[in-house]
């Protein structure tokens, strides 16, 4: 009876441990809570695989941001919190049509703050 049962429990268990990673939602692009809303509310409209604007997905698209490259990440990175600190981005044609999506100081210093530590990681290697 022994010799049964274990085969038992270790078929259950891997069995439970298999459903509960394919129920698990699938894993975004990692970003910290935080960034990922302000990303989502003023970026994700042209820089996602959602986005109609073809040019915004080609410059950055925040859905393919794990199949990037390390160095192109830290490109990007750097291009992000540029761009945003000179209030290109969001662009204003955009804004004209969703001052709701502008982003306040402190949404630009939070995503900078991230960029700058994000691109010190990746440049480590970590």
């Amino acid at each position: 009876m022994m010799k049964k049962t274990i085969p038992i429990l270790v078929m259950t268990g891997a069995g439970l441990l298999f459903m509960a990673f394919m129920t698990s939602p699938a894993p975004g692009p990692g970003f910290p809570e935080d960034v990922e809303k302000v990303l989502k509310a003023s970026c994700f409209d042209c820089h996602s695989n959602n986005a109609s604007s073809k040019k915004g997905k080609l410059a950055l698209n925040f859905d393919k941001w794990g199949d990037y490259k390390t160095s192109k990440k830290v490109s990007k990175l750097n291009d992000i919190c540029e761009l945003v600190e000179e209030n290109k981005m969001p662009p204003g044609k955009y804004l004209e049509k969703k001052p709701d999506r502008a982003l306040t100081d402190a949404q630009k210093e939070l995503i900078c703050s991230w960029a700058d530590k994000e691109s010190a990681k990746l440049m480590e290697g970590n």
